[in-house]
């Protein structure tokens, strides 16, 4: 983060989608915290956070295992980062 802000850089964190497979009840509670860890951090460090973890949980189709994507789930988040309004793309 600081080196994104010394060279006048926008920083994007993404958080990829998971599937209910992978976020049992345990895991959601660790994802709930991390969430709001990033959410937290980036107010304080004036970054883009955009949450994924739970916008495809159940298409299994996008994923190559419970936590990772394959190449159709990457084509769709990078599709969705694409017309994303919270995202300046210009330099």
């Amino acid at each position: 983060m600081e080196f994104s802000q010394l060279q006048d850089l926008n920083l994007i964190f993404v958080n990829l989608p998971l599937t209910d497979d992978y976020l049992d009840p345990v895991r959601l509670e660790y994802e709930e915290v991390f969430v709001q860890s990033l959410l937290d951090a980036s107010q304080q460090y004036e970054f883009v956070f955009r949450n994924f973890a739970q916008l495809w949980s159940d298409q299994h189709g996008y994923f190559s295992d419970p936590s990772h994507l394959n190449r159709y789930g990457a084509v769709a988040v990078s599709q969705r980062l694409a017309q994303s309004p919270t995202i300046n793309w210009t330099p």
